[in-house]
């Protein structure tokens, strides 16, 4: 390219939008990378929601598979109750007699 025909191209714009080309041209290069480095972090959650979604699917399938019904749950939380309160009592009864035998023994 001659150095004529330069000159001609950079007379053919318009010393206004040259002006406008000087004073926008470095925040519209950050604007480009900020919006590339969105770009970037979108996918990068995208992902990550995927696996979670792909998770909690999975965790999804193995509660139901091992579904447990609540009222053969709540017969089982009875049941340990009263094993509970059965052993309370055992225990007071064998401490009072551990109190007359050491009574009888003392």
């Amino acid at each position: 390219m001659s150095e004529e025909h330069l000159r001609e191209s950079i007379n053919d714009v318009h010393p206004v939008e040259l002006t406008a080309h000087t004073v926008l041209s470095g925040p519209l290069d950050s604007l480009n990378a900020s919006l590339a480095s969105l770009d970037e972090s979108q996918m990068e959650l995208l992902t990550k929601l995927k696996l979670l979604e792909d998770r909690l699917t999975t965790f999804k399938k193995l509660t139901e598979s091992n579904f447990v019904d609540e009222k053969q749950l709540s017969a089982h939380s009875n049941k340990v109750k009263e094993f509970s309160k059965r052993l309370s009592v055992i225990l007071k009864q064998l401490d009072k007699l551990e109190a007359r035998v050491d009574k009888l023994a003392g």
